[in-house]
């Protein structure tokens, strides 16, 4: 197998992209640039140069239809669209979009749950319009977000012996839980409100909650942003999106900060550039 380098790996994702974003066209799904995808639009007009995903994000509605017909309707032979629901090694509450012809390793995951080149599709929710309901069912769902990372951490030996003791006890503690059950409580709560009949909306189910939450009329009508030379939709008020997630997100982080994520990957033998997607 070879390894795939920053620059390669960056071009598998936006072909991704660019696929994802065409199947969505011909079916009439909605979905926009999101995180660090949208920064990278807005502030570079692609990546952001240590960045290393692709982040977008679909009204449930839509993201739910997405995941039923790429079942019947693939985008390509080479191209899996993958949740906890019926992927045993996947981890998380939201597809993931793969390049089967490569695989990969996230090194903060345990070896089981590997994966391959992936562009991130995230579903956005309605959220409940009083506040008591809205800050019990983001402490929970926090909760459960932490849960994930804290089960499918692997334990890695260290030389500090305080460090190395608490690493053990994560993963005696921890290294059983039934991460499907945490990933279904998470849709179960982040599903409770429709999207469409709430003013206020966000992905609910991952990082940074509450900072995702925002006005639906933000989405309704979307703006089309160049990213790496294409053009994609993303909300018409992204000013307010990037700084309710990043504060002043024109101003890059300190050089000590730009690092990407701990991923290596690698195309599968028999696979490479050559072998074009239909």
């Amino acid at each position: 197998m070879r390894k795939i380098e920053l620059a390669e790996l960056k071009q598998i994702e936006l072909e991704l992209l660019v696929r994802f974003s065409e199947y969505c066209q011909r079916h009439g799904l909605r979905f926009y640039l999101y995180a660090g995808t949208l920064l990278g639009a807005v502030r570079h007009k692609g990546f952001i140069p240590w960045d290393d995903d692709i982040d977008v994000c679909m009204p449930r509605p839509d993201y739910e239809r997405f995941y039923e017909l790429v079942k019947q309707d693939p985008i390509d032979p080479q191209i899996s669209a993958i949740t906890y629901r019926d992927v045993p090694t996947c981890i998380c509450p939201f597809i993931k979009l793969q390049d089967l012809r490569t695989w990969g390793h996230e090194e903060d995951l345990r070896e089981e749950f590997q994966t391959s080149v992936w562009i991130d599709i995230f579903p956005m929710d309605g959220v409940p319009a009083d506040d008591p309901t809205l800050s019990r069912d983001i402490d929970r769902l926090n909760r459960l977000v932490r849960l994930i990372s804290l089960g499918s951490r692997p334990f890695v030996k260290c030389a500090d012996p305080l460090r190395l003791i608490k690493r053990y006890y994560i993963f005696k503690r921890y290294g059983n839980t039934d991460l499907d059950a945490v990933n279904a409580e998470i849709e179960e709560i982040a599903m409770r409100v429709p999207y469409d009949s709430s003013e206020q909306v966000g992905v609910l189910v991952f990082d940074l909650i509450q900072q995702t939450i925002g006005e639906r009329a933000w989405y309704d009508e979307p703006v089309m942003l160049e990213f790496e030379g294409h053009w994609f939709p993303a909300p018409a008020d992204y000013d307010a999106c990037l700084t309710r997630l990043y504060g002043d997100y024109m101003t890059p982080p300190p050089e000590k900060d730009r690092v990407p994520h701990a991923f290596q990957v690698w195309w599968k033998d028999g696979y490479g550039p050559e072998e074009e997607m239909k």
